[in-house]
């Protein structure tokens, strides 16, 4: 006998729609605030009866005080780039007097939305998050909740919340014009994951820079995928180099998959830099430590945690605040696992 699937969590979002009312409503019946008439307030109530919507386990726990605890989290806490960022953020935390709770999400939505859930049991001063599944009904909770929030490294376009991020479009660009004006055409671009808006953003750079130098953008070239990890890099680059016409350079949207590029391309028998250039995009510690060293796009990864940091301080003094977004500049690290293509030889 199949077992029967769980049922998805009603969200005060879901209140919100059936009572046909906003979030902070919905936020204030359930915290006896003032300001609500008795006509709405049963409305409310109705609604959360019909939804079996049980608030004593999520809102009611967020009380206005002092705990000195920041909920951190991030997609992937094995992943270099993000473990690094929460050690900024940890760091700057800590040199304030506060204490952060680190949250490994695993870039699935789910467990983003339990783990926002202990967060608000845990009456956290407010919340650092780096998603790219996140869903803005689940940021809609915590404004209603008042609790202090920032997004990193991420981006919901669709809506205006107060977030830190690397200007991930120009970071497409000059990675692509670096290649380009090493004397490459042909360049292949691995992104992932797909569904990431930051990923996205990186690609439209890559194309921009590819009109600029009026090169014609072949769709064989760009593979995207699920997953950031080692083996989407090396399975790539695999498919890159199966084509007819194979690319004399990669760009890999993340120096992990960088680092599955190059294990694929020793595995071919192929030499970077000589025969195959390959540029990653992060500056992850390692990529200084390959053989060869990795070209990169640099995310000032240090200064955007503590941007992050700094950004929830001021929404925590002031919460009625307006949203703010910091962007930060990336830069092209020119090591060894890119150079010029030779000039062919006149005939």
């Amino acid at each position: 006998m199949a077992k029967a699937k769980p049922a998805i969590a009603t969200t005060m979002n879901d209140v919100a729609r059936e009572a046909d009312v906003s979030v902070a409503t919905v936020s204030r019946v359930i915290n006896g605030a003032d300001g609500v008439s008795d006509k709405l307030t049963k409305r409310v109530n109705i609604a959360m009866d019909k939804l079996h919507y049980h608030p004593s386990s999520l809102a009611r726990s967020f009380k206005i005080q002092q705990t000195m605890l920041v909920g951190v989290i991030i997609p992937l806490i094995d992943h270099p780039f993000y473990s690094r960022l929460a050690m900024a953020i940890e760091q700057k935390l800590f040199q304030n007097g506060y204490r952060a709770i680190i949250c490994n999400a695993e870039e699935d939505e789910e467990r983003e939305r339990a783990y926002l859930e202990m967060l608000i049991r845990q009456r956290v001063d407010g919340v650092i998050i780096n998603s790219s599944v996140m869903r803005t009904s689940f940021l809609d909770e915590l404004q209603a909740l008042q609790m202090p929030y920032v997004l990193i490294d991420s981006d919901l376009p669709q809506a205006e919340f107060s977030k830190v991020f690397s200007d991930n479009s120009q970071g497409g660009y000059i990675g692509m014009e670096h290649l380009i004006q090493q004397g490459h055409r042909r360049i292949g671009v691995i992104g992932a994951p797909a569904h990431s808006e930051v990923i996205q953003r990186r690609i439209r750079g890559t194309n921009d820079a590819l009109a600029a130098y009026s090169i014609d953008a072949d769709p064989a070239l760009l593979v995207t995928g699920d997953t950031q990890l080692f083996d989407m890099g090396f399975q790539s680059a695999r498919q890159l180099m199966g084509l007819a016409q194979p690319p004399t350079a990669i760009f890999s949207l993340t120096d992990v998959m960088a680092v599955g590029v190059i294990h694929a391309l020793s595995e071919l028998g192929l030499s970077v830099p000589d025969d195959v250039s390959v540029l990653g995009y992060d500056n992850i510690p390692i990529a200084s430590y390959m053989i060869p060293q990795l070209s990169t796009v640099a995310q000032p990864i240090i200064e955007m945690g503590e941007a992050a940091v700094e950004l929830l301080f001021a929404h925590m003094n002031d919460p009625a605040q307006p949203s703010k977004q910091a962007v930060l500049k990336t830069r092209l690290i020119a090591r060894q696992s890119t150079k010029e293509l030779p000039t062919p030889p006149l005939r």
